[in-house]
């Protein structure tokens, strides 16, 4: 690549060993792209870091969101972990590497590919390495002791978004609940069998990522409210307050700590 870095010449620029510049951009922290078997930087990017690391630690708030967005972007899974590995050393807690972090990210990846600035390829190959993280994380929300009570977790027909629901389970048994974890395309008549067979039930959430699955989370609602086991909390991007409401949930939430809110609102009724 014209007009760019290698990792060495960074490194000296910096005035660090070459593997401490390689460490940068596994954290984040200096953006870069592999071309080949070798990370390139554009002048800009290691300017940028010159001025960061310039500033008085503490007096700098970190963008790690940004930072997890440029690693699954470069499809590089081991960076992206390292970057999440930093968040937690810095303090953040896992609900916060989910909801302010990797849920961002990701965001931002989806509106970049509905814009045509994110490739097919390149969301893909960033869903696959959100999904490792999500994985390796899950651990960190177990809890020991007596749960709340039984949260049944999926979707409707056609839905996809499976990160999403496995973001909002992990979300749930960090504070306290049992969850059955559907997954995701699940037929009506499967989900609401599913969810009678796990009574007792204290709430059921529903995960809508896309508006061309309204219709089908309508029949849902209707199936598990007229199997009367339990309310219905719905989220995902295509829900706000209005599409609950028309859908005839219980309650709706706009993220994931939105909807350990609702779910404990609802699940003590």
């Amino acid at each position: 690549m014209a007009g760019t870095l290698s990792l060495k010449d960074c490194a000296e620029r910096l005035g660090v060993h070459y593997m401490t510049a390689y460490r940068y951009v596994r954290l984040g922290r200096l953006r870069a792209t592999k071309v080949g078997a070798e990370w390139r930087v554009l002048p800009s990017d290691l300017e940028t870091l010159l001025v960061d690391a310039a500033i008085p630690e503490g007096r700098c708030p970190v963008d790690w969101s940004v930072r997890l967005e440029d690693r699954l972007l470069a499809g590089d899974e081991g960076g992206a972990w390292a970057v999440v590995e930093a968040a937690l050393a810095s303090g953040l807690a896992p609900t916060a590497i989910h909801v302010d972090i990797l849920s961002q990210a990701l965001a931002r990846i989806g509106a970049g590919w509905y814009d045509g600035g994110v490739s097919i390829a390149e969301e893909h190959r960033a869903t696959a390495a959100a999904t490792k993280i999500v994985g390796r994380l899950g651990m960190r929300f177990s809890r020991r002791g007596r749960r709340r009570g039984r949260i049944v977790i999926g979707t409707p027909p056609g839905e996809r978004h499976s990160l999403s629901v496995a973001v909002v389970a992990d979300l749930m048994r960090g504070a306290g609940w049992e969850v059955v974890e559907l997954g995701v395309d699940l037929p009506i008549d499967e989900f609401v069998l599913a969810v009678e067979k796990s009574v007792p039930v204290s709430v059921i959430a529903v995960s809508v990522g896309s508006s061309e699955n309204l219709s089908a989370a309508r029949d849902l609602i209707t199936a598990l409210k007229d199997s009367v086991v339990g309310p219905v909390v719905i989220g995902g991007s295509a829900i706000d307050a209005t599409v609950s409401a028309s859908l005839g949930a219980d309650g709706w939430a706009s993220d994931g700590r939105a909807a350990v809110e609702a779910v404990a609102v609802l699940g003590a009724r």
